[in-house]
């Protein structure tokens, strides 16, 4: 059994519980599941699933879409398969029943995740307590494991090539939409997918927006670009870079070679400060202190960065779990002058033994 699920069960035992229960659901939106602890915990990449992990066991409930994927990828847990036409809980019951949960025994669900109505259907249908947790998964997700960072270092890689493959392509009169495609089609040539979220290409005053929605406006030569973006490849893991770049044809502005140098030093600045044990607080101070002395600080207006792993915005406790070793974070500052410009320039870091490690390899922008 993989030590993610025996630290689960401890985990269960320690709560006094006799199971946990985990649902991912079915999205338009994206090939992603929408919990991706279950897929941290079996391996089963599908769309839709329960998982019931007890003490002792663990159990995948899926249904005919799912069963060959269950079975190849979730080995270590034991298939309930629903039968077409009766409804889920009658199987997650069958898993109760072979777990040895009667009806006064206690099992947890994911409160964060589950919808109402499914909360009210199961609590109505189920053969047990039902009790709400928070955390319990998301909790180990938070430093990663040598194999998980093997697989973010390569997805990083295979992202800063992206990068490097379209900036060389950028020309006035691109559009920014026009951009994006080539940023994720690539991120297809280049292993991924699916994007870790929807590429953003900002041009322009559209720089100065931190989450601008990319669009139809024209590249003009000697203005900045603002190029956030990522993939999600075939072990789940996703990559999150930005780089500011500038149109070629003219040479941009001193006001934005200034806050593009001012916020490259202060990711740099901030990349040798992250240790084991710094606080996220104290690491975000670190740039916004920088950017503060320089005069830029009201013009910075989000946070540093967040952890990263099998989603964009991988789970942390940023208030009191210190930065420890295997923690990944990306490493964000930005100064946005709104009606001019922005910069913004992200890496994706890892926290060593020593310090940290920058997964993300695309050079910076030279004037």
């Amino acid at each position: 059994m993989n030590k993610r699920l025996k630290k689960l069960q401890e985990a269960i035992g320690k709560a006094k519980l006799k199971g946990l229960l985990l649902k991912v659901n079915e999205s338009g939106q994206s090939t992603q599941p929408n919990n991706q602890n279950v897929l941290y915990l079996s391996s089963f990449g599908g769309s839709t699933a329960v998982l019931l992990v007890t003490v002792t066991g663990a159990y995948i409930v899926a249904d005919a879409r799912y069963w060959t994927r269950a079975k190849l990828e979730a080995k270590d847990f034991e298939l309930i398969k629903v039968e077409r036409g009766k409804k889920v809980s009658h199987f997650i019951n069958r898993a109760l029943s072979e777990a040895g949960i009667t009806q006064k025994m206690k099992v947890g669900f994911e409160s964060h995740r589950l919808t109402h109505q499914v909360f009210e259907e199961w609590q109505k249908d189920l053969r047990a307590v039902l009790v709400p947790t928070t955390g319990m998964v998301e909790q180990l997700r938070q430093y990663k494991e040598p194999g998980e960072i093997k697989e973010l270092r390569a997805a990083c890689k295979a992202t800063s090539k992206v990068y490097q493959e379209v900036v060389a392509l950028m020309k006035p009169g691109m559009t920014e939409n026009e951009v994006a495609f080539e940023i994720d089609s690539r991120l297809r040539k280049h292993g991924a997918v699916d994007n870790s979220f929807s590429s953003i290409v900002a041009s322009g005053p559209n720089s100065a927006i931190p989450h601008h929605a990319t669009g139809e406006r024209k590249l003009k030569a000697g203005e900045p670009v603002v190029m956030d973006f990522g993939g999600v490849f075939s072990g789940g893991y996703c990559s999150d870079i930005t780089r500011t770049v500038f149109v070629p044809g003219k040479s941009p502005t001193a006001k934005m070679k200034e806050i593009y140098n001012i916020v490259l030093a202060a990711n740099q600045a901030a990349r040798k400060a992250l240790k084991p044990g710094i606080l996220y607080r104290d690491y975000d101070k670190v740039a916004r202190d920088y950017i503060q002395e320089r005069g830029y600080g009201q013009y910075f207006t989000h946070g540093l960065g967040h952890s990263l792993g099998l989603e964009a915005h991988d789970p942390f406790d940023y208030e009191k779990a210190p930065l420890a070793v295997g923690a990944v974070f990306t490493d964000e500052p930005g100064i946005y002058l709104d009606g001019i410009g922005g910069v913004r320039i992200e890496d994706d870091l890892v926290v060593t033994a020593d310090g940290a490690e920058r997964l993300t390899t695309a050079p910076y922008w030279k004037f």
